[in-house]
């Protein structure tokens, strides 16, 4: 009798496990159902931009990220002759038709579009400090020397964004070393405290465009040897229009190498 009461309540526990696992696969599923008809907009949005950014960037490919550092020369040329300002300066006091040097820190992504145009994209901040060269010069004598009416900032710190087109030099041991030509534009944004002088209307040159030319030494992908010019202008008109010159010499590491 024992027995059969036992084996009554070991029967009535299975139904009742099977009958709760049973109702439960079944709201489960009708829940998924029910999740299938929702709309989720952030969800579809972002697969969507995933979906374009892949179809978009589908032929950049084999991208390696770098750390750069450069030393790098500068002098600008400045053009007075379209301002007047409070304070004149003496002309030799604020002329050094010199490179002084400053330096570059950022990183830089190489790869190849559609298998064969190789490229760069880097971005990076600078310290510059720049020579002065000025092409006007001003005098009332015998009471006054030269002097100019401006005087530009000489030291001042950048964030630039560059995109090169690099071409494979044929150059012997191919295999193992490749130089490069590069080119393409590059833009400078100055995000250091401004002068007053620099802050008389039509005189801001806060943006700068660069026309980049140079070459790079690539050490079997170990790293990369770079020396590049920098011929750079005002993006906007300005009353007293800069041309900034500089010379990049650096080197940059991969980033997987380094970490």
């Amino acid at each position: 009798m024992i027995k059969f009461i036992i084996q009554r309540v070991l029967y009535s526990f299975i139904v009742i496990c099977i009958l709760s696992n049973t109702v439960s696969a079944q709201k489960l599923s009708v829940k998924e159902k029910d999740n299938s008809f929702l709309v989720h907009p952030v969800k579809d949005r972002i697969k969507k931009i995933k979906k374009s950014l892949a179809k978009t960037f589908k032929d950049f490919t084999d991208n390696d990220v770098f750390l750069l550092g450069s030393l790098n020369l500068s002098s600008q040329n400045i053009n007075d002759e379209g301002i007047t300002a409070p304070v004149n300066y003496l002309y030799n006091s604020v002329n050094n038709n010199t490179f002084k040097p400053g330096f570059t820190g950022g990183f830089r992504i190489d790869g190849i579009y559609k298998e064969k145009h190789r490229y760069t994209f880097s971005f990076a901040m600078n310290r510059i400090s720049s020579g002065a060269h000025y092409k006007n010069k001003y005098t009332q004598p015998p009471f006054l020397e030269e002097y100019t009416h401006f005087k530009a900032d000489n030291i001042f710190t950048t964030l630039s964004l560059a995109a090169r087109y690099k071409k494979l030099l044929p150059i012997n041991a191919m295999n193992q070393y490749k130089f490069y030509a590069v080119v393409g534009p590059s833009l400078d944004y100055k995000i250091s405290t401004t002068s007053n002088d620099n802050l008389l209307d039509g005189a801001a040159n806060r943006l700068i465009v660069n026309a980049d030319i140079g070459s790079e030494f690539d050490n079997n992908g170990y790293y990369v040897l770079f020396a590049h010019y920098k011929w750079g202008n005002n993006l906007f008109r300005s009353m007293v229009p800069i041309q900034l010159n500089r010379f990049e010499i650096g080197i940059s590491f991969k980033v997987k190498d380094i970490f």
